[in-house]
């Protein structure tokens, strides 16, 4: 939605700059009080994009933005309506007939400048079919009508909105390639640190007004150095890939797994309490994550937190916790959990029974 919003303030301080200017031409084409009138409905428009052009501190949501859309993209084409009563029955040099035909370009105009905005299909008819039935009823009251000119401008806008419509399309799905590539991290498909914090804190914040639950759990795999340094680091991204692939299969699908760094990996649980992230963590230190080349078990040292049991009132206070515990964990002879003082769960503990209580 940042994206949008920027696009129309850019397009819409170029047009603010651009429509006035025109005045002049206005001025040595049309005769008064045509031009006057032109000029000060150029003033008009011109002043609308300017505060659309503001940059103003504006909420980056859908309905701002495809707000802001419309007011630019419908502008020009409703300029061009009520400018055709002003030329009805005017006698017109060469030069005056050529700017009133370039007056007619302005639906044509806003229907390829769609192109410039990445857009569903569905935002694209939502936004292109009113330009389209504006063009329509336009060409329908202008001078000259004809039905062969008008049918073929008609096809004419109709193409030039498809191939809008493909651009904005193709455009929209090389930014979400764009962003994926930047988001996850190209090894073990996770999120990286950077997108992963964005996602907790927007979880954290959604879990403090809603006074729900929300739980962190810091993993850090045991000796995995060895692993890099015996078999090498080709062994190492396997069995990195190997331990997401099987955490993830112990997960929510609403749950978030971020590579932090090097072997270390957290995992995000909204709507989970600390009795409901002992049974998450209870069934992975049942099974850990398969084997590592040597055929001992892939284990790893964690450490939880949650936001209510532990009354913390921002999200880096919550992960650092839980990293503390995950390094009490590790210092306690790794393959175990650390939930808080005197709370560790490691294999053969009875979680379910402790979590029931």
């Amino acid at each position: 939605m940042n994206y949008i919003i920027g696009r129309v303030q850019l397009v819409a301080f170029a047009f603010a700059i651009f429509i006035p200017l025109w005045a002049i031409i206005d001025y040595f084409t049309f005769p008064w009080p045509q031009w006057a009138i032109l000029t000060g409905m150029r003033v008009g428009s011109s002043a609308i994009l300017f505060v659309l052009a503001w940059p103003w501190k504006i909420e980056a949501t859908p309905r701002n933005a495809f707000v802001m859309m419309s007011a630019l993209l419908l502008g020009p084409p409703a300029f061009y309506l009520a400018s055709l009563p002003l030329f009805s029955g005017l006698e017109l040099d060469l030069m005056g007939r050529i700017a009133l035909s370039l007056y007619g370009l302005l639906p044509y105009i806003i229907l390829a400048g769609l192109s410039v905005f990445p857009l569903t299909v569905i935002e694209c008819i939502v936004f292109g079919v009113p330009v389209l039935a504006l063009t329509a009823f336009g060409g329908y009251l202008s001078a000259g009508f004809s039905w062969e000119s008008y049918i073929g401008n008609l096809w004419l806008a109709i193409l030039i909105f498809g191939v809008s419509m493909f651009a904005g399309v193709s455009n929209l799905r090389y930014m979400i390639a764009l962003v994926s590539r930047a988001s996850l991290d190209p090894l073990t498909n996770t999120y990286t640190r950077r997108s992963g914090s964005e996602i907790i804190d927007m979880q954290f914040r959604v879990s403090t007004r809603q006074d729900a639950p929300f739980t962190v759990i810091f993993f850090d795999l045991d000796h995995f150095k060895s692993v890099n340094d015996t078999y090498g680091h080709d062994e190492g991204d396997k069995t990195l890939c190997m331990f997401t692939q099987n955490l993830r299969g112990l997960l929510r699908g609403s749950d978030t797994i971020v590579r932090w760094g090097g072997e270390e990996f957290l995992v995000a649980l909204p709507n989970t309490d600390i009795d409901g992230a002992r049974l998450v963590v209870g069934r992975i230190i049942q099974q850990w994550f398969g084997t590592r080349p040597d055929g001992d078990k892939l284990t790893a040292s964690i450490g939880v937190s949650e936001r209510r049991t532990d009354a913390l009132e921002d999200w880096p206070a919550l992960v650092e916790l839980a990293d503390k515990r995950m390094y009490e964990a590790k210092e306690s002879g790794r393959k175990r959990a650390v939930f808080g003082s005197d709370d560790v769960l490691a294999e053969g503990d009875p979680f379910e029974t402790t979590a029931a209580q």
